[in-house]
């Protein structure tokens, strides 16, 4: 098992934040093992869902809206003959 760990660098709202180090509190851990054990899951999950919107529409709700769908192309529909 490959123990080494590189450096991530990712932006989140400051509310969710202050939920995660809640819970770092609550369970008496540092934030980033936390993070660490919901980044290993959601993976796992990804994998397993073989896409995001496989994920995003199975598995999880987002909090701000809807859940995105596929993406579609904006052509102009082909005019028949």
């Amino acid at each position: 098992m490959d123990w080494s760990r590189v450096p991530l660098c990712v932006s989140i709202r400051e509310s969710l934040l202050k939920e995660i180090e809640g819970f770092a509190a609550g369970e008496r851990k540092k934030s980033r093992e936390i993070v660490e054990l919901i980044l290993e899951w959601s993976v796992a999950h990804l994998r397993e869902a073989g896409s995001v919107n496989r994920l995003l529409r199975y598995r999880i709700r987002l909090p701000e809206g809807p859940p995105r769908g596929p993406r579609t192309s904006r052509t102009e529909p082909k005019a028949g003959p």
